[in-house]
Order: structure tokens, then C-alpha cells, then sequence
């Protein structure tokens, strides 16, 4: 985070913009495969939110389906 942060001095705001957009998309995905990682080791859907500070029925709505 720090070095796309600090990759961006002297950009303008709307290639800032891209840069956080792309970023977004890449946590989404490292999550997805975290979550499905997870459960595939064994951990509850509330193991799992509790880590990433959501409720389980908000863990298992995003990711229950996959």
C-alpha cells in the first residue's frame, strides 16, 4: 500500500484514481481465494468474518455461493 501510495506522487488525481480502482480489485481477488482457502482448511464462515471484522452472514452472503 505504501508504495502505490507513494507511487503516485506527482500524478494527477485521475490516474490516482485508476491506481486505487486497480487496487481494489486486486484485494477483492486475494480475498476471494483467502476466504475459499479457508474454508477449504476447515474454518467456519464465523472464524472467517471475525478476521475480516464483518458479520458471518455478511462473509456467507459475499461468499457462500463459490
Amino acid at each position: 500500500m505504501k508504495t502505490l501510495v507513494g507511487s503516485m506522487d506527482g500524478k494527477g488525481p485521475a490516474e490516482a484514481l485508476y491506481a486505487v480502482a486497480e487496487l481494489h480489485k486486486e484485494v477483492g481477488r486475494a480475498e476471494a481465494a483467502l476466504v475459499r482457502n479457508a474454508r477449504q482448511a476447515g474454518l467456519s464462515w464465523e472464524a472467517i468474518a471475525l478476521c475480516l471484522g464483518i458479520s458471518k452472514q455478511a462473509v456467507h452472503r459475499k461468499y457462500g455461493k463459490q
